[in-house]
Protein backbone atom coordinates (compact mmCIF):
# COMPACT_ATOMS: atom_id res chain seq x y z
CA UNK A 1 0.00 0.00 0.00
CA UNK A 2 1.06 3.60 -0.51
CA UNK A 3 0.84 6.35 2.10
CA UNK A 4 2.87 9.42 3.09
CA UNK A 5 4.62 9.23 -0.32
CA UNK A 6 6.06 5.81 0.55
CA UNK A 7 5.29 2.24 -0.49
CA UNK A 8 4.76 -0.24 2.36
CA UNK A 9 4.68 -3.99 1.98
CA UNK A 10 2.97 -4.85 5.26
CA UNK A 11 1.52 -1.54 6.44
CA UNK A 12 2.82 -1.99 10.00
CA UNK A 13 3.32 1.37 11.70
CA UNK A 14 4.54 2.35 15.17
CA UNK A 15 1.93 4.55 16.82
CA UNK A 16 2.74 7.87 18.52
CA UNK A 17 2.78 7.49 22.32
CA UNK A 18 3.73 10.32 24.65
CA UNK A 19 6.74 9.47 26.77
CA UNK A 20 7.29 6.23 24.83
CA UNK A 21 8.00 6.60 21.11
CA UNK A 22 11.24 8.50 21.36
CA UNK A 23 14.09 7.92 18.94
CA UNK A 24 15.54 4.82 20.72
CA UNK A 25 12.10 3.16 20.76
CA UNK A 26 11.53 3.99 17.11
CA UNK A 27 14.92 2.62 16.05
CA UNK A 28 14.33 -0.66 17.92
CA UNK A 29 10.90 -1.14 16.37
CA UNK A 30 12.16 -0.33 12.89
CA UNK A 31 14.75 -3.07 13.36
CA UNK A 32 11.95 -5.57 13.87
CA UNK A 33 9.85 -4.46 10.91
CA UNK A 34 8.00 -1.24 11.73
CA UNK A 35 7.83 0.40 8.31
CA UNK A 36 6.80 3.84 9.52
CA UNK A 37 7.00 5.66 12.86
CA UNK A 38 5.46 8.74 14.43
CA UNK A 39 6.92 11.15 16.93
CA UNK A 40 5.53 11.56 20.39
CA UNK A 41 2.61 14.00 20.36
CA UNK A 42 3.97 17.53 19.84
CA UNK A 43 2.26 20.69 21.06
CA UNK A 44 1.79 23.00 18.09
CA UNK A 45 1.75 25.97 20.44
CA UNK A 46 4.97 24.83 22.10
CA UNK A 47 6.56 24.44 18.70
CA UNK A 48 5.55 27.93 17.59
CA UNK A 49 6.93 29.35 20.84
CA UNK A 50 10.09 27.22 20.55
CA UNK A 51 9.79 25.89 24.09
CA UNK A 52 12.78 23.79 25.13
CA UNK A 53 10.96 20.53 25.85
CA UNK A 54 8.93 20.72 22.65
CA UNK A 55 11.94 21.40 20.45
CA UNK A 56 13.69 18.34 21.88
CA UNK A 57 10.98 16.17 20.34
CA UNK A 58 12.27 17.11 16.89
CA UNK A 59 15.65 15.46 17.51
CA UNK A 60 16.29 12.20 15.66
CA UNK A 61 19.24 10.42 14.11
CA UNK A 62 19.65 10.29 10.35
CA UNK A 63 18.36 6.72 10.06
CA UNK A 64 15.08 7.43 11.87
CA UNK A 65 13.04 7.62 8.66
CA UNK A 66 10.41 7.79 7.37
CA UNK A 67 9.08 9.77 10.32
CA UNK A 68 5.74 11.52 10.73
CA UNK A 69 5.37 14.36 13.25
CA UNK A 70 2.12 14.30 15.20
CA UNK A 71 0.80 17.63 16.48
CA UNK A 72 -2.07 18.61 18.75
CA UNK A 73 -3.76 21.99 19.11
CA UNK A 74 -7.12 23.73 19.14
CA UNK A 75 -5.79 26.78 17.29
CA UNK A 76 -5.71 26.76 13.47
CA UNK A 77 -3.04 29.46 13.33
CA UNK A 78 -0.67 27.51 15.57
CA UNK A 79 -1.42 24.38 13.55
CA UNK A 80 -0.37 26.03 10.31
CA UNK A 81 2.74 27.68 11.72
CA UNK A 82 3.91 24.50 13.44
CA UNK A 83 3.34 22.47 10.29
CA UNK A 84 5.64 24.77 8.33
CA UNK A 85 8.31 24.41 11.04
CA UNK A 86 8.06 20.63 10.83
CA UNK A 87 8.28 20.60 7.05
CA UNK A 88 11.34 22.85 7.22
CA UNK A 89 12.88 20.38 9.69
CA UNK A 90 12.63 17.56 7.17
CA UNK A 91 9.76 15.47 8.50
CA UNK A 92 8.06 13.14 6.02
CA UNK A 93 4.52 14.07 6.97
CA UNK A 94 2.27 15.55 9.63
CA UNK A 95 -0.48 13.85 11.59
CA UNK A 96 -3.07 15.98 13.38
CA UNK A 97 -4.20 14.40 16.64
CA UNK A 98 -7.96 14.46 17.12
CA UNK A 99 -8.03 11.35 19.25
CA UNK A 100 -6.08 11.92 22.48
CA UNK A 101 -8.56 11.42 25.35
CA UNK A 102 -6.52 12.70 28.31
CA UNK A 103 -7.99 15.55 30.34
CA UNK A 104 -5.11 18.00 30.01
CA UNK A 105 -5.43 17.84 26.21
CA UNK A 106 -9.22 17.82 25.76
CA UNK A 107 -9.68 20.55 28.38
CA UNK A 108 -7.88 22.87 25.95
CA UNK A 109 -10.18 21.91 23.09
CA UNK A 110 -7.55 19.72 21.42
CA UNK A 111 -7.29 15.96 20.83
CA UNK A 112 -10.59 14.13 21.09
CA UNK A 113 -12.41 17.38 21.94
CA UNK A 114 -12.30 18.11 18.22
CA UNK A 115 -14.58 15.13 17.61
CA UNK A 116 -17.43 17.31 18.87
CA UNK A 117 -16.27 20.51 17.15
CA UNK A 118 -16.01 19.53 13.50
CA UNK A 119 -15.93 23.11 12.28
CA UNK A 120 -12.79 23.83 14.30
CA UNK A 121 -11.31 20.46 13.33
CA UNK A 122 -11.64 21.23 9.61
CA UNK A 123 -10.24 24.74 10.14
CA UNK A 124 -7.13 23.16 11.69
CA UNK A 125 -6.79 20.75 8.78
CA UNK A 126 -7.13 23.57 6.25
CA UNK A 127 -4.57 25.69 8.11
CA UNK A 128 -2.02 22.88 8.00
CA UNK A 129 -2.66 22.04 4.36
CA UNK A 130 -2.27 25.68 3.39
CA UNK A 131 1.28 25.82 4.79
CA UNK A 132 2.88 22.53 3.69
CA UNK A 133 3.37 20.28 0.69
CA UNK A 134 4.23 17.10 2.63
CA UNK A 135 1.47 14.55 3.31
CA UNK A 136 -1.03 15.28 6.09
CA UNK A 137 -3.20 12.79 7.98
CA UNK A 138 -5.65 13.02 10.88
CA UNK A 139 -6.05 10.61 13.76
CA UNK A 140 -9.65 10.31 14.89
CA UNK A 141 -11.62 8.58 17.62
CA UNK A 142 -15.05 7.09 17.09
CA UNK A 143 -16.52 10.20 18.66
CA UNK A 144 -16.87 11.94 21.99
CA UNK A 145 -19.28 9.41 23.54
CA UNK A 146 -21.72 6.71 22.47
CA UNK A 147 -24.38 9.30 21.64
CA UNK A 148 -22.11 11.16 19.24
CA UNK A 149 -20.28 8.80 16.89
CA UNK A 150 -18.85 11.39 14.51
CA UNK A 151 -15.83 9.63 12.99
CA UNK A 152 -17.40 8.92 9.60
CA UNK A 153 -18.67 12.45 9.01
CA UNK A 154 -15.42 14.05 10.19
CA UNK A 155 -13.30 11.65 8.14
CA UNK A 156 -15.33 12.58 5.07
CA UNK A 157 -14.87 16.31 5.71
CA UNK A 158 -11.14 15.94 6.31
CA UNK A 159 -10.72 13.89 3.14
CA UNK A 160 -12.64 16.52 1.18
CA UNK A 161 -10.33 19.20 2.62
CA UNK A 162 -7.36 17.28 1.22
CA UNK A 163 -5.75 15.07 3.88
CA UNK A 164 -3.81 12.08 2.59
CA UNK A 165 -4.85 9.45 5.14
CA UNK A 166 -7.27 8.78 7.98
CA UNK A 167 -6.19 7.01 11.16
CA UNK A 168 -9.06 5.66 13.24
CA UNK A 169 -9.01 4.52 16.86
CA UNK A 170 -12.58 3.19 17.03
CA UNK A 171 -13.41 4.00 20.64
CA UNK A 172 -15.05 7.16 21.93
CA UNK A 173 -13.31 9.57 24.24
CA UNK A 174 -15.56 8.38 27.08
CA UNK A 175 -14.48 4.79 26.47
CA UNK A 176 -10.80 5.75 26.71
CA UNK A 177 -8.88 2.47 26.10
CA UNK A 178 -11.09 -0.05 27.87
CA UNK A 179 -14.08 -0.90 25.68
CA UNK A 180 -14.11 -3.20 22.64
CA UNK A 181 -13.14 -1.26 19.47
CA UNK A 182 -15.94 -0.43 17.03
CA UNK A 183 -14.05 -1.91 14.09
CA UNK A 184 -17.10 -1.67 11.85
CA UNK A 185 -16.28 2.04 11.55
CA UNK A 186 -13.41 1.12 9.24
CA UNK A 187 -15.84 -0.15 6.61
CA UNK A 188 -18.05 2.90 7.05
CA UNK A 189 -15.16 5.33 6.65
CA UNK A 190 -13.70 3.37 3.74
CA UNK A 191 -17.03 3.65 1.96
CA UNK A 192 -16.88 7.45 2.20
CA UNK A 193 -13.25 8.23 1.36
CA UNK A 194 -10.77 7.20 -1.33
CA UNK A 195 -7.61 7.66 0.73
CA UNK A 196 -5.82 5.12 2.99
CA UNK A 197 -7.57 4.21 6.24
CA UNK A 198 -5.23 3.12 9.03
CA UNK A 199 -6.54 1.05 11.94
CA UNK A 200 -5.36 1.80 15.48
CA UNK A 201 -6.26 0.26 18.83
CA UNK A 202 -5.29 -3.00 20.53
CA UNK A 203 -3.84 -4.71 17.48
CA UNK A 204 -1.68 -7.47 18.95
CA UNK A 205 -1.86 -10.52 16.68
CA UNK A 206 -1.89 -11.67 13.09
CA UNK A 207 -5.54 -12.65 13.57
CA UNK A 208 -6.45 -9.09 14.56
CA UNK A 209 -4.54 -7.67 11.60
CA UNK A 210 -6.42 -10.01 9.27
CA UNK A 211 -9.73 -9.00 10.84
CA UNK A 212 -9.30 -5.26 10.37
CA UNK A 213 -7.87 -5.87 6.90
CA UNK A 214 -11.07 -7.72 5.97
CA UNK A 215 -13.02 -4.59 6.97
CA UNK A 216 -11.01 -2.42 4.61
CA UNK A 217 -8.02 -1.21 6.62
CA UNK A 218 -5.02 -0.36 4.47
CA UNK A 219 -2.46 -0.30 7.31
CA UNK A 220 -2.18 -1.05 11.01
CA UNK A 221 -0.88 1.13 13.81
CA UNK A 222 0.73 -0.70 16.72
CA UNK A 223 0.92 1.14 20.03
CA UNK A 224 0.83 -0.34 23.53
CA UNK A 225 1.55 -3.86 22.23
CA UNK A 226 5.02 -2.67 21.21
CA UNK A 227 6.05 -1.32 24.63
CA UNK A 228 8.86 -3.54 25.88
CA UNK A 229 8.02 -5.81 22.95
CA UNK A 230 9.41 -4.27 19.75
CA UNK A 231 9.53 -7.73 18.16
CA UNK A 232 5.71 -7.54 17.82
CA UNK A 233 6.35 -6.21 14.30
CA UNK A 234 8.26 -9.37 13.43
CA UNK A 235 5.44 -11.49 14.82
CA UNK A 236 2.83 -9.61 12.78
CA UNK A 237 4.86 -10.39 9.66
CA UNK A 238 4.68 -14.09 10.49
CA UNK A 239 7.97 -14.35 12.38
CA UNK A 240 8.70 -15.73 15.86
CA UNK A 241 8.28 -14.05 19.21
CA UNK A 242 11.42 -13.20 21.15
CA UNK A 243 12.75 -15.86 23.50
CA UNK A 244 14.16 -14.99 26.94
CA UNK A 245 17.77 -14.58 25.79
CA UNK A 246 16.79 -12.28 22.96
CA UNK A 247 14.73 -10.27 25.44
CA UNK A 248 17.77 -9.92 27.69
CA UNK A 249 20.01 -8.71 24.88
CA UNK A 250 17.33 -6.31 23.67
CA UNK A 251 16.74 -4.92 27.16
CA UNK A 252 20.46 -4.24 27.57
CA UNK A 253 20.58 -2.55 24.17
CA UNK A 254 17.52 -0.43 24.97
CA UNK A 255 19.07 0.70 28.24
CA UNK A 256 22.31 1.65 26.50
CA UNK A 257 20.43 3.58 23.80
CA UNK A 258 18.38 5.51 26.36
CA UNK A 259 21.42 6.44 28.45
CA UNK A 260 23.30 7.54 25.34
CA UNK A 261 20.36 9.61 24.14
CA UNK A 262 19.25 11.21 27.41
CA UNK A 263 22.25 10.86 29.69
CA UNK A 264 22.74 8.27 32.45
CA UNK A 265 20.25 9.52 35.04
CA UNK A 266 17.38 10.45 32.75
CA UNK A 267 17.98 7.39 30.62
CA UNK A 268 17.59 4.96 33.51
CA UNK A 269 14.40 6.70 34.64
CA UNK A 270 13.02 6.42 31.11
CA UNK A 271 13.90 2.71 31.09
CA UNK A 272 11.48 2.07 33.96
CA UNK A 273 8.57 2.50 31.57
CA UNK A 274 9.67 -0.63 29.68
CA UNK A 275 11.11 -2.98 32.32
CA UNK A 276 7.87 -4.72 33.23
CA UNK A 277 7.03 -5.68 29.65
CA UNK A 278 10.49 -7.08 28.90
CA UNK A 279 10.24 -9.65 31.71
CA UNK A 280 6.51 -10.32 31.54
CA UNK A 281 5.74 -14.02 31.93
CA UNK A 282 9.19 -14.97 33.23
CA UNK A 283 9.78 -16.51 36.68
CA UNK A 284 10.51 -13.95 39.41
CA UNK A 285 9.54 -11.09 37.09
CA UNK A 286 7.83 -9.25 39.94
CA UNK A 287 10.93 -9.32 42.16
CA UNK A 288 13.07 -8.19 39.23
CA UNK A 289 10.82 -5.19 38.59
CA UNK A 290 10.89 -4.17 42.24
CA UNK A 291 14.68 -4.38 42.41
CA UNK A 292 15.18 -2.67 39.05
CA UNK A 293 12.96 0.28 39.92
CA UNK A 294 15.12 1.04 42.98
CA UNK A 295 18.32 1.31 40.94
CA UNK A 296 19.62 4.68 39.80
CA UNK A 297 22.88 3.68 38.13
CA UNK A 298 22.99 2.08 34.66
CA UNK A 299 25.87 -0.21 35.61
CA UNK A 300 23.94 -1.62 38.55
CA UNK A 301 20.89 -2.20 36.38
CA UNK A 302 23.01 -3.95 33.77
CA UNK A 303 24.37 -6.22 36.49
CA UNK A 304 20.85 -7.03 37.70
CA UNK A 305 19.77 -7.84 34.14
CA UNK A 306 22.78 -10.13 33.68
CA UNK A 307 22.08 -11.97 36.97
CA UNK A 308 18.39 -12.47 36.26
CA UNK A 309 17.44 -16.04 35.35
CA UNK A 310 16.36 -15.60 31.76
CA UNK A 311 16.35 -19.31 30.97
CA UNK A 312 16.82 -20.55 27.44
CA UNK A 313 13.37 -21.60 26.30
CA UNK A 314 10.31 -19.91 24.87
CA UNK A 315 8.01 -17.80 27.02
Amino acid sequence: MRAYNNEFRYGLFLAPMSGITDSPMRILCRGYGAELAFTEMISATGLVRSTKNTMKLLNRPEGDKPLIAQIFTSEPQDAGLSAKILQDNGFDGIDINMGCPVKKVVSKGAGAALMRDQKRAVEIVEAVLSRVTIPVSVKLRAGWDSSSITAVSLAKRCAHAGVNAIIIHPRTRSEMFGSPPRWELISSIKHEVDIPVIASGNIRSVKEVEHVKSLGADAYMIGRASVGRPWIFRELRGGPAAGPIERKELLLRHLDMLCSYYGRQRGILRMRKFLSAYVKGLPRASAFRQDANRINEPGQLESLIERFDWGDGEV
